[in-house]
């Protein structure tokens, strides 16, 4: 049971991570370089729709019955594998499809602060540390651990939902 465990979650990550890199190109595609909030709102979407549909699947497969635990266990380690498999993405994005991105990301972020009408010094200021948060491995390394925390927190508030106790627990 334990192979299948973490054989389903890493499917189920790579499914919800296949996701999320269709929302990448299409985000990049369009121009919004992450500054869209209807994009990053659809992140969320795939990201609880997939942890949900996982939970389900996952809690049926175990007999219908499965413990809070269990349930939150088996999201992590989903939210893992989809966090690995869009962080190589966006790797991959930014550093060989388009090494660019990073700096029209800047340029788009710019563009967004000046449009609120905020100080030149304070967008420089906010330009230059994104600059420097924007290296690959901090960026990578940021991304990878706030993808996790976000799902993590998701799976315990979804697992709640999808838990069934009874006479069989998994």
């Amino acid at each position: 049971m334990k192979n299948s465990f973490i054989q389903n979650a890493v499917t189920y990550g790579l499914l919800i991570g296949l996701g999320l890199i269709i929302l990448s190109l299409v985000d990049w595609q369009l121009g919004f370089y992450g500054q869209n909030v209807a994009f990053a709102l659809l992140h969320y979407v795939v990201i609880i729709g997939g942890l949900v549909w996982s939970a389900l699947a996952w809690r049926n497969q175990a007999g219908g019955f499965i413990a809070y635990s269990t349930l939150v266990g088996f999201g992590a380690v989903v939210v893992i594998a989809s966090a690995v498999v869009a962080c190589l993405f966006d790797l991959l994005l930014t550093q060989v499809i388009d090494p660019s991105y990073t700096e029209r990301m800047l340029m788009v972020l710019e563009d967004s602060l000046i449009s609120k009408g905020i100080a030149e010094k304070q967008i420089e200021m906010i330009v230059d540390t994104s600059r420097k948060f924007a290296a690959p491995a901090i960026s990578t390394t940021i991304s990878f651990f706030v993808s996790v925390l976000r799902g993590v927190v998701i799976a315990l508030i979804t697992s709640a939902f999808i838990q069934r106790k009874g006479d069989r627990r998994v």
